[in-house]
């Protein structure tokens, strides 16, 4: 399979072309194609989080922790800041930290096995629907083409996930000694048969996701007047 060097680097190449390319055309500005442009290199380390210890794990896991934790700042704290509000601004980090790292981390690790449900299509959907549902839920309308912004990040996000997958079946192939290596068709999945009870929470998630994605007709029609539309 592919090391973690050559995920990173050809996910930040080819998102970073296809935000580009978006930018060239004037379709979106610079914040969002570098927005754009960063989530599709994390999707393209996502796979690998279920490979405990590893630099993609700590990276994931670390950036979840973050967000977490300025979305509950967000919701619990207003602009007006107390004193009350000040202490759980001081603490909320400490705790999310705390039951990230030891709590849903640890679980995690324990019931995912490597190329398991993390190398599937469906845990890539998943990624990308909650991807959808939190930027659609930070932004909160406050710019033209909401919608469509929140869909593009999380296709971004799948995209990036499913040149991880296809990275790995290229690898699966040794050309030198015109081989296929028994990794080969452990990537690239629609999901983890051998272990279905998981399988069918991450489909029902994903469902749940799906309904409270935002509207995705109007970004469709969006995207479909390639000429024509922008983002901004």
């Amino acid at each position: 399979m592919a090391n973690f060097s050559t995920h990173l680097n050809v996910a930040a190449l080819t998102s970073g072309a296809a935000s580009a390319a978006l930018l060239s055309a004037n379709h979106i500005d610079l914040d969002t194609a570098l927005w754009l442009w960063f989530l599709g290199t994390i999707g393209g380390l996502l796979p690998d989080i279920d490979s405990d210890n590893s630099t993609s794990l700590d990276i994931i896991f670390n950036l979840f922790t973050v967000c977490i934790v300025l979305l509950s700042i967000r919701y619990f704290t207003s602009d007006a800041i107390n004193e009350k509000q000040f202490m759980l601004l001081i603490g909320l980090p400490v705790v999310i930290h705390l039951i990230i790292k030891y709590g849903i981390r640890n679980v995690f690790e324990w019931q995912t096995i490597h190329r398991g449900i993390c190398h599937s299509l469906l845990f890539l959907l998943f990624c990308g629907l909650l991807t959808t549902n939190t930027t659609a839920f930070i932004i909160n309308d406050k710019f033209k083409n909401a919608d469509l912004f929140a869909w593009l990040s999380g296709i971004f996000v799948f995209c990036g996930g499913v040149i991880h997958l296809l990275l790995d079946e290229i690898y699966s192939v040794d050309l030198a000694n015109v081989r296929i290596k028994r990794s080969f068709g452990s990537a690239l999945k629609l999901t983890d048969f051998s272990n279905l009870s998981l399988s069918a929470i991450f489909v029902i998630a994903t469902v749940i996701l799906a309904f409270l994605a935002p509207p995705i007709d109007s970004s469709i029609e969006a995207l479909s007047n390639w000429d024509t539309f922008k983002l901004w």
